[in-house]
């Protein structure tokens, strides 16, 4: 989970995310790159031709030139990963597990095969995670696909786990799904990211990841 003072994405814990936290690490260097560069280019040219001066007619083609063709060349470079993942997140991958989310005012509930479980949040003096932790958490082995489908009982509701990489809106009458397989145990927290009502804060989402065997106990 996100700490106060950290400077960047949460670590990600499933193929798609831990693609997106390098992407962004791959943009946020690009961006630094054509900063300093624009202003070693400004500086550069405040110096030289700052007090005056004349430029011939070939130096401003070739300046316009490379002034419109770097930023097409960038924007190559970072279309692609982008487009590589939003393929990668739209894709479906062959799962193992099943999993039903439907968001109730305010509360989620889980289906696994025969059995459903409600997800309410616990209050401060259970111990946990202000405004974080639940009574019944999602519990999911590591390194299986995993599908989720998503719906809701009554409003628009959106199940979102930041380190996992999903963001699904639940849509009454409507079935939402998206794949992840997880890359490692630990217990991963999100929130409701639709505001559906009063107690829109007070339905927050736990999965906890466990190995394959302690899966099956």
């Amino acid at each position: 989970m996100v700490h106060w003072g950290n400077s960047g994405l949460t670590d990600g814990l499933s193929l798609f995310m831990e693609g997106v936290v390098q992407f962004n690490d791959y943009v946020m260097s690009l961006s630094l790159f054509i900063f300093w560069f624009v202003v070693v280019l400004v500086v550069m040219e405040s110096v030289k031709y700052g007090r005056g001066g004349d430029r011939d007619a070939s130096s401003v083609f070739v300046l316009e030139f490379v002034w419109t063709l770097l930023p097409m060349i960038l924007l190559v470079f970072m279309a692609y990963p982008s487009m590589v993942l939003l393929y990668m997140g739209d894709v479906t991958l062959d799962y193992d597990i099943s999993v039903v989310v439907v968001g109730h005012q305010w509360y989620w509930e889980y289906f696994s095969g025969l059995v459903s479980e409600a997800s309410y949040m616990t209050s401060l003096s259970d111990g946990g995670f202000r405004l974080l932790d639940v009574d019944n958490r999602l519990v999911l082995p590591s390194f299986e696909g995993v599908m989720f489908s998503m719906t809701s009982a009554d409003v628009i509701h959106s199940w979102a786990v930041p380190a996992l990489g999903i963001k699904m809106d639940c849509i009454p009458g409507r079935l939402n799904q998206v794949s992840a397989e997880i890359l490692g145990c630990g217990v991963f927290y999100g929130q409701c990211s639709e505001l559906c009502g009063v107690l829109h804060s007070f339905m927050p989402i736990v999965v906890e990841v466990v190995s394959l065997g302690d899966f099956m106990v």
